[in-house]
């Protein structure tokens, strides 16, 4: 509260911004209290929340700290203060098993029929992660279906296509300098 009075008082409420792009929330922080303060003191219109895979079992291996429940709650949350809740996805993450590719794939339709934007991002291992070493991610056919339908009905977004090419060039340049 103090650090959003404090930026409204110097820039004014109508140029703060907080959790939306590119800063996102975690799930489990989104509470009632928060969104008034947001809706009080910032000027954003949307919050975007970090949810990346739909199947707990996904968010465990990647140390995420929350459960999928989490996400909708905050859905819930953000939709109940008047603000658009804005999730992301990561498509392609290291070891996906099917299960939890579909349990994503529910996800995403979960949290759009409850009036949320699904935002796609391909998995792009970045040096200095714990998986900086994996390999890039890949939609394969049946995701890539899924995004395309949910980007027709206006509640997919995100840069999916351009991050799935740019994932294979940061590979193939981690390839390069390995080999020297």
């Amino acid at each position: 509260e103090g650090l959003l009075e404090g930026m409204a008082g110097v820039f004014g409420r109508d140029h703060v911004f907080f959790g939306s792009f590119p800063s996102e929330v975690r799930p489990e922080s989104v509470t009632h209290e928060a969104m008034a303060l947001v809706r009080r003191l910032a000027a954003n219109d949307n919050i975007v929340m970090g949810a990346q895979a739909g199947a707990d079992s996904a968010l465990e291996r990647l140390h995420r700290g929350h459960r999928f429940d989490e996400v909708l709650r905050a859905v819930d949350l953000v939709r109940g203060a008047g603000l658009l809740p804005i999730v992301d996805f990561i498509y392609g993450l290291p070891d996906e098993t099917l299960d939890e590719r579909r349990a994503t794939h529910a996800a995403m339709e979960t949290v759009a029929a409850r009036g949320a934007i699904v935002h796609s991002h391909v998995f792009m291992p970045l040096p200095g992660t714990p998986l900086a070493k994996a390999a890039p991610g890949r939609i394969d056919p049946e995701t890539r279906a899924l995004l395309e339908r949910l980007s027709g009905s206006g509640t997919q977004t995100g840069r999916w296509r351009e991050q799935e090419r740019t994932a294979q060039r940061v590979a193939a340049f981690r390839e390069q300098i390995e080999d020297r």
